[in-house]
């Protein structure tokens, strides 16, 4: 119901429990939290993951011998001064104190992926390379050009700053777009083994950063994005179909034809 530490860590165990908790960490894995920092905000303004989340995270994943980093591309320069100022807004020096290291690792890599459906060549955060495992941990809300910003969505944030305007750019018709976010989900699969939603204060209205705060009283926790998507976008009441990337992740056999009963 709020962002209370004791509760925050009970609901954050309570939730894990039904999905086999945290048994895949291992002594001495480097975790990597994709948090979302879209912007220089603060924690009540609901555009970012709240620091209490991400501090309760933190502590599980040390309890169990891994080391904990956590980072984020927002959408600015990508440089030392205005990462640490988002950093800073968002509360997360919170997170240093337990344990966390904030990534401060601005290097990019490039890639290749013949594979992909429309991004087959893409640049992205580097500091994703040095994790083992990583933990996709989104805000839900309303997003302008794509419905609803959640755990698929999140993942667009690997792409660097200022590089993001030029993503929108490359694929300009949304349907394209959709898939490149299905693209770059395929790209990291074998490295995002959790995915979890801070939906206790969410986002409606001009997302995702003009938005209205409002109350959910929700953590939400899965394996696979597309269905948490989907579980997202019926607690928000937009239809599936609406979602483009849903219906690219369908088209692709990532989720079932299905919808929520």
């Amino acid at each position: 119901e709020s962002y209370d530490d004791a509760a925050v860590k009970a609901a954050l165990e309570a939730v894990l429990s039904h999905i086999g908790g945290l048994d895949w960490v291992t002594e001495g894995m480097v975790v990597g939290i994709k948090a979302n920092l879209v912007s220089a905000m603060k924690p009540e303004e609901c555009a970012t993951t709240h620091p209490s989340l991400l501090c309760a995270l933190t502590e599980l994943l040390r309890e169990r011998g891994a080391r904990v980093i956590i980072g984020d591309s927002p959408g600015g320069v990508y440089t030392a001064a205005f990462v640490n100022h988002v950093y800073s807004a968002a509360g997360l020096a919170a997170c240093e104190a337990a344990g966390a290291e904030l990534n401060r690792d601005l290097g990019v890599a490039d890639t290749h992926f013949p594979e992909a459906h429309v991004l087959k060549s893409f640049t992205y955060t580097a500091w994703l390379d040095t994790c083992d495992a990583i933990i996709d941990f989104c805000k839900l809300k309303s997003h302008g050009m794509m419905g609803m910003s959640a755990a698929a969505k999140n993942l667009f944030g690997v792409i660097p700053g200022t590089m993001k305007p030029e993503y929108h750019f490359r694929f300009p018709n949304m349907s394209d777009f959709a898939h490149m976010l299905v693209d770059i989900g395929d790209y990291f699969a074998d490295k995002v083994k959790l995915c979890l939603v801070d939906a206790v204060e969410g986002m409606e209205g001009n997302g995702p950063t003009k938005g209205t705060p409002r109350h959910m009283g929700l953590l939400l926790a899965s394996r696979d994005p597309y269905a948490l998507d989907r579980v997202n976008a019926a607690l928000v009441g937009v239809k599936e179909d609406e979602i483009l990337f849903l219906t690219a992740a369908k088209q692709r056999g990532l989720l079932p034809e299905e919808g929520m009963p």
